[in-house]
């Protein structure tokens, strides 16, 4: 992806190591074969260890220029040109691409050759290419790879009878599921599945998809599209008389525009920087159709209304996205060089794409241009927050019948807390150590980020970072906080809010997560915080000294495909115990306990066991955090209770009036329990009941913490 490094500097090579020794060994024999003749090395017109360079770290121009030499090379010349005194017949190379495009499995070098003829083809032989099939043969290739088949299948509406069968059979699912438990590990842990190979495979599939993706934009503009040249008005298609209406319609109706659809929603600059020569790729196709003025309204245009503009929506967001990545880093870690100069790349074709998007759009009249949603802003606007704010203040409730109102409490709430999600606060002093407090302070201690050693472990980080920004759940129910150290990436303090349906609901979690020195080969250290001093176990998998018992993060056995690999990321360390330990029956959590599912004995069991962990989550997940917050999390803690304070008083009070049932129907407090998982976490239920009375009246007389009354939190 980078730039041809000048003469004499020391560049580290990212790239997979047989593309280099493939060109290495390649341009040597084309070195050896053509010693006896100094005008041959005309033929490769370029410096072999530069050229060598621009291919590891440049895309579509370079394969074509270095397709052609090998192709030249090792089959001699195929192609007929303006100035070729013999012409070859056209038919002979279309059965060698198709030829070439069959080879089962994909050979890069197939693909080379197949980049190289169709890059020293004429228009007038493209229009051959295209009539004998070529360019569907492409086409029905790019289907194949991209897996789109069965997305299609799936999307695929069918009937409503065919709707009621799959509901039908997803309650049936669901029913089993529930049967199972939730939570822990379930089969034999011995499962043969062999990570590495699935993911050859796919970066395999990848790499055919990319190199074909390639070849359809040099089929469309050959040698005269210069990506790097950002003045669209340069290229003009008529001068392309290859370029029919037919071949528009053969690629708007093929799997490109899903495909693009697809991955430009990609939201994740981690995955995105995991695959950097597929997405140039595709965003180069899809600046080469912008040049074709017939294709224009189909990146302009949404396919149907649930889909989203590729130019207008997708291609503005994901360059957006890519664009937090230098800020996300900065102050704290020296970027990945290769990755920011990707972005660059990605801006500068985003930014052609875009202009023939506004082009076309000039040209029609105002009722048929195509509106589109308003990009989203990661910095909230505090004039619309107050505006909320004081909305809300003047409800008289705001709990469900709020939710039924006009009023969205996920939209406001997201409005509300977005610029906090991800957050920055100076968590160790001058010396180095943690002022809060830290579970992993010796391994934080051990570790320096900044030494050369773990530099990859940095740059990984933080592009797992930079991609949470987008990825991480906001809104009522469920969200995840982030707070960083203002000097370190690898200490991270996290909020996770109970999901509601559950006995955690409207609760705020705290954990603090360290990246070890073997990341990411070796799993995220995780502790729990909110466990009342060490008296609470929220969970059969959250312990009350802070252990969390989960297979990803090796505390827990479970299937190797359960385990933590190098591709596992922080957030699937979060989403999983968002959703796997907070949930709606934690009692079946416990190993063996799954047993006593969907029978009276164990529902009983269940239930008495919620009302422990509602009674915890009301007093120390609720109650505490909101009156002891830390600083770091102190504008979520105060603004998130804020809007949830009636669904929270509604939830005390109905806390308080199942334990008063409780106590009326079995005669003794329900706090008394022998059970090992609740066992001295209410030393005095009476005290505790009072302390959920107390939060009560508190949260009816808070007050809103963005009005000028209040202090600024």
């Amino acid at each position: 992806m980078l730039r041809a490094p000048p003469s004499g500097s020391s560049v580290t090579v990212l790239q997979q190591p047989r593309f280099t020794k493939f060109f290495v060994g390649v341009f040597r024999n084309v070195a050896e074969a053509n010693s006896e003749e100094k005008s041959a090395k005309s033929n490769l017109d370029f410096d072999t260890s530069q050229r060598i360079w621009a291919f590891v770290y440049e895309s579509k121009q370079v394969v074509i220029s270095t397709g052609r030499a090998i192709t030249r090379a090792v089959m001699g010349s195929t192609m007929s040109s303006s100035s070729s005194s013999e012409a070859e017949d056209v038919e002979p190379v279309a059965d060698r691409l198709a030829h070439l495009l069959d080879q089962k499995p994909c050979r890069m070098s197939d693909m080379l050759k197949v980049i190289a003829i169709l890059g020293e083809s004429s228009p007038e032989d493209k229009l051959h290419l295209y009539q004998v099939g070529i360019l569907k043969k492409i086409c029905a290739l790019i289907k194949e790879c991209s897996n789109l088949e069965s997305n299609k299948s799936r999307e695929g509406s069918g009937s409503s009878e065919n709707k009621r069968k799959r509901n039908a059979s997803n309650q049936r699912k669901n029913s089993a599921a529930n049967e199972r438990g939730i939570g822990y590990g379930r089969g034999s842990t011995k499962s043969r599945w062999d990570i590495e190979r699935t993911v050859e495979e796919r970066i395999a599939q990848e790499e055919h998809l990319m190199w074909l993706l390639c070849a359809m934009t040099t089929f469309l503009w050959g040698d005269s599209l210069k990506l790097s040249d950002s003045d669209v008005i340069r290229l003009d298609a008529t001068n392309q008389p290859h370029l029919i209406q037919e071949i528009v319609d053969e690629i708007a109706h093929s799997s490109v525009l899903p495909l693009m659809e697809y991955h430009f929603n990609n939201d994740s600059v981690f995955d995105i920087s995991q695959h950097m020569d597929f997405y140039q790729a595709l965003m180069e196709l899809a600046t080469g159709l912008a040049y074709i003025p017939g294709f224009v309204p189909y990146l302009v245009t949404p396919k149907d209304p649930e889909s989203k503009s590729i130019a207008k929506e997708l291609i503005p967001r994901f360059r957006e996205t890519m664009n937090t990545y230098p800020s996300s880093v900065r102050g704290q870690v020296s970027p990945d060089f290769t990755l920011m100069d990707f972005i660059r790349r990605i801006n500068d074709l985003s930014e052609i794409l875009i202009e023939c998007a506004r082009r076309f759009e000039k040209s029609l009249p105002p009722e048929k241009r195509i509106k589109t949603a308003v990009l989203r802003k990661r910095s909230g606007s505090a004039e619309k927050a107050m505006m909320v704010f004081r909305t809300l203040e003047n409800l008289p409730t705001f709990s469900t019948d709020a939710l039924n109102s006009n009023i969205n409490l996920d939209s406001i709430y997201a409005e509300i807390l977005r610029e906090y999600q991800i957050q920055t606060h100076k968590l160790l002093n001058e010396a180095g150590k943690p002022i809060y407090g830290f579970t992993f302070k010796k391994e934080l201690r051990n570790a320096n980020p900044f030494s050369a050693s773990l530099r990859e472990r940095t740059k990984r980080i933080a592009k797992e970072l930079a991609s949470m920004q987008n990825s991480l759940p906001l809104n009522a129910s469920n969200s995840i906080f982030l707070c960083l150290d203002e000097t370190r990436c690898d200490l991270v303090k996290v909020l996770i809010s109970g999901p509601d349906d559950t006995p955690y609901q409207n609760g705020l979690f705290e954990f603090d997560v360290f990246f070890p020195t073997g990341y990411p080969q070796s799993p995220p250290k995780c502790s729990f915080l909110t466990t009342g001093g060490g008296n609470v176990r929220f969970n059969p998998n959250l312990y009350n000294d802070g252990k969390i018992c989960l297979s990803i993060l090796g505390t827990w056995e479970g299937r190797p495909e359960e385990k933590w690999n190098p591709f596992c990321s922080l957030l699937q360390v979060l989403i999983s115990i968002q959703g796997l330990i907070f949930v709606k029956h934690p009692y079946f959590n416990e190993p063996g306990f799954e047993k006593f599912q969907s029978t009276s004995k164990g529902e009983e069991y269940s239930r008495k066991y919620n009302l422990h962990i509602e009674n915890a989550t009301l007093a120390y997940a609720i109650y505490d955090q909101y009156r002891e917050c830390p600083p770091y999390f102190k504008h979520i803690i105060k603004r998130h209770f804020w809007l949830k304070r009636h669904a929270v008083i509604q939830q005390a009070e109905k806390w308080l009036q199942n334990v008063s049932l409780e106590i009326s129907a079995n005669g003794k407090d329900v706090m008394d329990s022998d059970s090992s998982l609740v066992e001295g976490m209410f030393p005095q239920p009476g005290l505790q009941r009072q302390k959920v009375r107390k939060l009560v009246e508190e949260f009816r007389n808070m007050k809103n913490p963005l009005l000028p009354h209040e202090p600024d939190f």
